[in-house]
């Protein structure tokens, strides 16, 4: 009697396509260095991963992430989808989307035109309104975010 041992290919299945984008973030705080990038990719799935990759803030804790409607400048803009929290110790942050928070789907290719930006804040406290990063997205990603005019003498916070 012999036995045969019959080892299957090893398949690499990945679960993106190979298409992605990728955005530099803006710090956007003299007290944290909030730079870093954002990867956005397709998955097979037809999802999308959005993936913050930044210089950790050493403070502990997470900082929550946000897709926001319209550029980076615009105040109180309108959330499309929360992202999970950047690990403040890690810098990072992975999600992956299949809608926006009014349920309307989105697509890798739908996501790469969006009028779009995505902010990361100090905390989801007395501190929401401090965005530590930020990039323009979409549609958006050519306006340079230190190119942004507040129409004001005085500098304004995002």
């Amino acid at each position: 009697m012999s036995f045969i041992a019959c080892e299957e290919d090893d398949v690499d299945v990945s679960e993106f396509t190979g298409n992605e984008m990728v955005y530099n973030l803006t710090p956007e705080s003299t007290y944290y260095n909030g730079s870093g990038s954002v990867t956005i990719k397709e998955r097979v799935d037809q999802g999308v991963t959005i993936e913050i990759a930044m210089d950790p803030t050493g403070s502990g804790g997470s900082h929550p992430a946000h897709l926001h409607y319209g550029t980076f400048d615009v105040p109180d803009a309108e959330m499309a989808a929360m992202l999970i929290p950047v690990d403040a110790s890690t810098g990072l942050s992975v999600t992956t989307i299949y809608m926006f928070l009014d349920e309307t789907e989105i697509s890798y290719n739908q996501l790469i035109d969006f009028d779009g930006s995505i902010k990361v804040h100090l905390d989801d406290g007395p501190n929401k309104k401090v965005v530590i990063a930020a990039t323009n997205i979409g549609i958006n990603a050519s306006m340079n975010i230190s190119d942004i005019a507040v129409c004001s003498s005085e500098k304004q916070a995002i």
